[in-house]
């Protein structure tokens, strides 16, 4: 009886021992690869049904994870039951040489190592396989740091459409890279045979001298074979890869011939063109004319095309707007384009002078330096409609011009005199005693004839004329009461007046827009040095030693050219309103 409890107590013992464990093998389908291919490893655990824990984080050091799947079996022999479940996952190679894939830890049992060699096999290592293979193309071996270069990844093959495409991303240290649009998927018919291609292609601008490598690119993806899953409609895949070795490209430095310029715009080609919005020979003190220039760079994005309308012009206040930064592609390379436009306001009368613009580049196509130029003009500005200062007309060393190409021009003092030949003179006190006289007798008729008879009291009506008066001369309705106040809290210096002004006045200058606060004019006024000034403004408000920073005398005449600026834009577009043609139709 106790030997029989001994022998229970045994077995109840080593049950779960023999429960726990498992027998795992381990294999691969191939013990040598070439260099881009895939390996699969397939884990074999008996008396396994499900649920078995796999710690793969061993392989993730010298393979990349493709894939995984199960496969469960289950046969008899002899009346033995045997079952088993395969993991196969596909493994990556991510280096050349014998790899020792390690112990696996499989549900607390341990697999055996094993190794795999991966051989070189040159650039077109795995390309063997004409179903599918990668091909790379750059359009230079060598560049010039910040050049252009175009790089292109294509993707043969002849079986089904490709699902899920992945690629190597390409990740260089100090390089710029761009896709170029989307990829594209087209045919080519090599030897005879038809292939799909799978076509990426980048622009990388290199940001140091020195040998660029671009990386190895691998593809992963998968293909159908055009048949289903009858009973879930899904398409059947496999799972495929692609490799193709990388290159170096020599970088090269600024060539001695560009260094003693200070912008570096390395292209093909680079184009300057300047337009006007009207006649720059027709022009009065105080009228605005619009400069567009416009630069475009075969090769360059337009985010590094540098600055290059002038700062100030003698004679002329400038306002810049916004600059417009594009970037375009044309036939596979970059074009990019700055858009710079000034408003100039003469500020006296006679020639401007509009200096000339250059823009040094280097053509990579000759290799040279040039020059891209537009030639100097001028404004012709007139004091009065139609006439040119008389200076003007004098050369420097006080010779006459052609006389014959002038038109006459009028002296003011010849018509003053003649003028004044012709007036009557009429003693001053005698005319406004006259004009003091006429007034009182038009006010007592009015009130004799009117208000007397309506019982109406003049007296009211003056008060109500006076509030009415008064109210119009409020700072909130009427604009130039607003500016005079906000010139006077300007030249006081108190930052929380200045603000108060600066909101009531940008009501009227900004109307219909909202404004209320501080914030609502700096939205209003981006791009612009009202905007530079809010910002200090409410700078200064938070901390006194802030107010000395407050440039008043620029900002006063920078909202002097504004207000001057927009009350033309109206009248210009009253104008334009009041002789517009009525709508042929109705509505």
């Amino acid at each position: 009886m106790v030997s029989t409890f001994r022998l229970l107590l045994c077995f109840l013992l080593l049950l779960p021992l023999y429960v726990s464990g498992q027998e795992v093998e381990i294999s691969l389908d191939r013990t040598e690869v070439a260099r881009g291919d895939t390996v699969e490893l397939t884990i074999r655990v008996y008396r396994q049904q499900q649920n078995v824990q796999l710690d793969l984080s061993p392989l993730r050091e010298d393979f990349d994870i493709l894939a995984s799947r199960t496969s469960s079996q289950i046969r008899s022999i002899n009346n033995q039951v045997e079952s088993w479940i395969d993991y196969i996952i596909t493994l990556f190679p991510t280096r050349e040489g014998e790899i020792e894939i390690p112990q696996l830890d499989v549900g607390g049992a341990l697999t055996d190592p094993i190794t795999v060699t991966v051989i070189d096999q040159g650039p077109n290592s795995n390309q063997g396989n004409t179903d599918l293979f990668l091909e790379t193309e750059v359009n230079k071996d060598s560049v010039y740091v910040q050049e252009q270069l175009l790089f292109t990844i294509r993707l043969f093959y002849t079986i089904q459409g490709i699902r899920n495409p992945q690629f190597t991303e390409l990740d260089m240290p100090e390089t710029v890279i761009q896709l170029i649009g989307s990829p594209n998927q087209y045919e080519q018919l090599i030897d005879g045979v038809r292939f799909g291609v799978y076509e990426m292609r980048y622009v990388i601008f290199p940001q140091r001298s020195g040998p660029l490598e671009i990386p190895d690119i691998l593809f992963r993806g998968e293909v159908t074979d055009g048949s289903s899953n009858f009973v879930f409609r899904n398409l059947n895949t496999q799972r495929v890869t692609a490799y193709i070795e990388g290159m170096t490209i020599d970088v090269k430095e600024r060539p001695a011939g560009a260094q003693v310029e200070e912008s570096w715009l390395p292209a093909t080609n680079i184009t300057l063109e300047e337009s006007w919005d009207r006649d720059i020979s027709d022009m009065q003190v105080g009228e605005t004319i619009t400069r567009t220039i416009t630069m475009v760079a075969e090769g360059l994005d337009g985010a590094v095309l540098p600055p290059f309308s002038p700062e100030q012009i003698d004679g002329a206040n400038l306002y810049p707007e916004p600059d417009e930064i594009e970037r375009t592609f044309v036939e596979g390379r970059i074009v990019g384009t700055r858009v710079e436009t000034t408003s100039i306001v003469p500020t006296q009368p006679g020639r401007i002078d509009i200096p000339p613009l250059s823009v040094p580049w280097w053509d990579i196509n000759s290799d040279e330096l040039r020059f891209t130029t537009i030639e100097p003009s001028q404004l012709t500005v007139a004091t009065i409609e139609g006439e040119v200062p008389t200076e003007q007309l004098i050369s420097d060393d006080g010779a006459s011009l052609e006389s014959e190409s002038l038109a006459p021009v009028l002296d003011q003092s010849m018509l003053d005199d003649e003028n004044q030949n012709t007036l009557i003179n009429i003693p001053v006190v005698w005319f406004n005693i006259f004009i003091a006289a006429a007034v009182a007798v038009v006010l007592a008729s009015i009130y004799l004839l009117v208000l007397r008879g309506f019982n109406i009291d003049p007296m009211a009506i003056l008060k109500a004329y006076m509030n009415d008066l008064a109210d119009k001369r409020r700072p909130e309705n009427n604009e130039y009461v607003a500016f005079t106040i906000l010139q006077k809290t300007l030249k006081d210096g108190d930052p929380a007046a200045i603000r108060s002004a600066l909101i009531t006045w940008s009501t009227h200058f900004y109307a219909p827009e909202t404004v209320r606060t501080m914030d609502d004019i700096i939205r209003l006024s981006s791009g612009t040095r009202l905007n530079a000034f809010c910002l200090q403004l409410q700078a200064a408000l938070y901390n006194q030693e802030q107010t000395a920073a407050m440039n008043v005398t620029e900002i006063e005449a920078e909202l002097a050219e504004m207000r001057t600026l927009h009350k033309q834009s109206r009248r210009e577009a009253k104008r334009t309103e009041a002789y517009a043609l009525p709508p042929l139709y109705r509505s």
